[in-house]
């Protein structure tokens, strides 16, 4: 998938951003308030949306093209319930209980002029053709999901991936079976397309795809040269064996350190660049990667080689991410900004090539604060 555009708002907890059009890599730049994060968000709510989820005041364009070159504009909007209070908890005793916004429209158009969805209160056409009653809280992306028309875009959605470093990442041993997955992921090919998470693919790959980890180690290695190994292996100790069936761990081996470190004894920014290398040559073809606070917990040496990996190595991925950071802001080339500003409830975004005039090559940081628009910030 690859993302082109996106118009969003929530009526419900009264803010919107208009229309945003994105790069290969795109960097969300501006003061901190101004509404980065929840553009990231509300890109990933549209994943929600396409996988079922009613989302209450919602309304959204969204532009997008898959890997098999299909382009699509999806648009829709779902009512808006007014609570009595936000204050008032909710005493639904379960999820079923509560009311869910319906859709008030919807439409899918294919490559600029197929429209495949034309959903309204009262009618539901797909491919000009009348549809029996429908779920009104679903969305049609997920209604009819198994449509050759709608598979293609239906599965696009499965690509967008969120990594919000403002949350605290857990360590956490493996707790599948390495074994057991090898027989069901035998290729490389078949491990890029899972749905495993990067600390699986990665064990996998240690053991199918040595060439493979063996970059991915180098790379790691270029960061940090003080480490001269590392392997992944399930743990065999009986103490841990007593309540684990199978613990699997990545470990490094330090120069001039005898013992192996496992994963969960590494600095949190070791660890996380270790992951981010290796998802760049483990992720399908056609990621989208929403990055929040990007530099978060890496240190200066990990943020050159990412920096690099996102612009120059980015491999048919797409990657949208936030920073406030000078060095990250400094090392991304300013043609791949979009400076983000608020007014109100109104979020808007402009391409910082426009500013270009007074933009240094120098300290493009610097060059940044400076601008008026940046310093508008919100108002």
């Amino acid at each position: 998938m690859k993302l082109k555009s996106i118009k969003y708002s929530n009526n419900e907890e009264e803010w919107e951003f208009e229309k945003i059009n994105f790069f290969d890599v795109t960097l969300l730049v501006g003061v901190s308030g101004v509404g980065k994060t929840q553009i990231l968000r509300a890109i990933y709510n549209l994943k929600r949306i396409a996988n079922g989820a009613s989302q209450n005041g919602v309304k959204w364009q969204v532009e997008f093209e898959t890997n098999n070159n299909q382009s699509y504009l999806w648009e829709g909007e779902f009512e808006n319930i007014v609570s009595k209070s936000e204050f008032i908890p909710d005493f639904a005793d379960s999820e079923s209980e509560k009311v869910k916004p319906k859709i008030l429209s919807e439409r899918i158009i294919l490559n600029g002029n197929q429209v495949i969805i034309d959903r309204k209160e009262g009618s539901f056409n797909f491919n000009d053709k009348e549809m029996p009653k429908l779920s009104s809280i679903e969305s049609a992306m997920n209604i009819l999901k198994e449509e050759d028309l709608i598979k293609d875009a239906f599965n696009s959605f499965k690509s967008i991936v969120l990594r919000d470093h403002t949350q605290k990442e857990g360590v956490r041993y493996s707790s599948l079976s390495i074994e057991k997955l090898k027989k069901k992921y035998g290729t490389f090919e078949q491990i890029v397309e899972s749905d495993l998470d990067t600390f699986h693919k990665l064990a996998l790959v240690h053991d199918i795809s040595k060439d493979v980890f063996e970059d991915i180690k180098a790379r790691f290695i270029d960061v940090f040269p003080q480490i001269e190994n590392i392997k992944i292996e399930p743990i065999k100790d009986d103490e841990f064996t007593n309540f684990v069936f199978e613990a699997t761990v990545i470990q490094i081996k330090e120069k001039g350190v005898k013992k192996w470190i496992p994963h969960n004894r590494m600095s949190s920014g070791m660890l996380r660049t270790l992951l981010h290398i290796a998802e760049m040559y483990l992720w399908n073809p056609g990621t989208v990667i929403l990055i929040d606070e990007f530099e978060n917990s890496l240190g200066v040496n990990c943020i050159d080689v990412l920096t690099e990996d996102l612009i120059y190595e980015n491999k048919n991925v797409q990657f949208i991410a936030t920073s406030h950071h000078p060095y990250i802001i400094n090392k991304i080339p300013y043609d791949y900004w979009k400076i983000v500003t608020r007014k109100g409830s109104k979020i808007k975004t402009v391409d910082a090539s426009q500013f270009n005039k007074g933009m240094s090559h120098h300290d493009q940081f610097m060059s940044l604060i400076n601008l008026p628009f940046y310093k508008e910030g919100i108002s």
